[in-house]
């Protein structure tokens, strides 16, 4: 039986790649693409895929979000979330949706492939990275351990209150004055934020904190 597969990533360079992988394999068929949530639930709701592979954060709006929705619009279909988020809080949350499974785009093309064959098989799959979370509960099905832990706890508390004032959209001066230490000081502070959270940009920063519940979509 053929394995049909939906990709959801706003890179094309990345969805190429993995489409090139999957369509090397003789039983998995990509059928549908889409860069943003949108998208993505059009395609699901037109091709019905067995396993929907999709990134955590997305132009207009999360993983999180769009997991829920394509689940609602079809509940047989299996969701791998592939992102290059690594927090067990993103983990927990991704399991919490509805999820079968949650790997990291580090990982090797096989093991995402495998990744996605687990969860077509109605198994639940996380990168070895977390495997600390898996609870056996028979020999069959393991179910990942929900976890809390925010990625802000990542954060000194200075950092946590240069990250509020960019979600409230201060600039770097405005910080400055606000905070009372030098534009330098908080450009300092805020790439050790970026780097703490794996962030590239004030845009992905803030979809961070969406997903955190601190920030309107």
């Amino acid at each position: 039986m053929m394995l049909t597969v939906a990709l959801v990533d706003d890179h094309p360079l990345f969805r190429e790649g993995l489409r090139a992988v999957l369509s090397a394999q003789p039983d998995v068929e990509v059928v549908a693409e889409a860069s943003d949530s949108k998208q993505a639930c059009a395609a699901v709701a037109s091709t019905k895929p067995a396993v929907v592979v999709i990134d955590m954060t997305l132009p207009d709006g999360d993983g999180i979000a769009a997991t829920q929705e394509v689940l609602r619009q079809a509940p047989r279909t299996r969701v791998l979330m592939l992102t290059m988020h690594t927090s067990e809080f993103f983990v927990s949350r991704a399991f919490a949706a509805g999820v079968s499974g949650y790997a990291v785009k580090t990982q090797a093309p096989e093991e995402i492939l495998e990744a996605i064959r687990v969860v077509a098989r109605g198994e639940s799959y996380l990168a070895p990275k977390f495997s600390h979370l898996f609870a056996r509960q028979n020999d069959t099905r393991r179910t990942p351990i929900m976890v809390s832990n925010s990625p802000l706890e990542e954060l000194s508390r200075r950092e946590r209150e240069i990250f509020d004032l960019i979600v409230r959209g201060f600039t770097n001066e405005a910080m400055a004055g606000t905070l009372s230490i030098s534009v330098k000081t908080v450009e300092t502070h805020r790439s050790h934020i970026n780097r703490k959270l794996r962030v590239h940009s004030t845009g992905e920063l803030i979809r961070l904190a969406a997903l955190n519940g601190l920030v309107s979509q």
